[in-house]
């Protein structure tokens, strides 16, 4: 998806974006994350003095893997978008972390690398299917959502096991 950045300074207008991009292959590699749909976009494109903000919201639908239990999460995903871009006359150099916009020398303006990058920072970092998940028992392996092991569940780091009786009156 382009932005024609001579074409929309001249209109001074907002320009509506919607449409869908096709991201299954931004998860390719990932045992984890599956796209269940296209990233839905509905933004708006405004060009005033050289600078160019597009805003509006994204939507995917992902499938995770719980963080505890590793049972497969359909989530919903919705949040904003907010990107600015300047026109420069030529390539220069790289504007600081501090800038708050992208610098843009070409006539066209691709916007998918951008979007893809937000989807991907709005990830949840670790996914629940419940939030009351007791997630899997690093001893046997069993859910324990499913069924209850016997496996000791106080577990100590033998570095500190001298610590134990620390308190303990003699």
């Amino acid at each position: 998806m382009f932005i024609h950045v001579q074409e929309l300074l001249t209109r001074r207008e907002p320009v509506a974006l919607e449409g869908s991009l096709d991201v299954s292959g931004l998860f390719r590699d990932s045992r984890d994350i599956t796209a269940l749909g296209p990233l839905e976009y509905r933004l708006t494109a405004q060009g005033i003095d050289g600078r160019i903000t597009v805003s509006g919201e994204l939507k995917c639908r992902i499938r995770h893997l719980c963080s505890r239990c590793l049972k497969p999460v359909d989530m919903d995903l919705a949040f904003p978008y907010e990107e600015y871009f300047r026109v420069m006359k030529e390539a220069g150099p790289e504007p600081d972390e501090d800038d708050d916009f992208v610098p843009v020398t070409e006539d066209k303006i691709d916007l998918r690398p951008f979007l893809e990058a937000e989807l991907v920072l709005n990830l949840p970092l670790a996914p629940l299917c419940d939030e009351n998940c007791k997630g899997i028992c690093p001893e046997c392996g069993t859910n324990r959502n499913e069924q209850s092991c016997a496996c000791k569940a106080e577990r100590i780091d033998p570095r500190l096991a001298a610590l134990k009786n620390w308190f303990e009156t003699e």
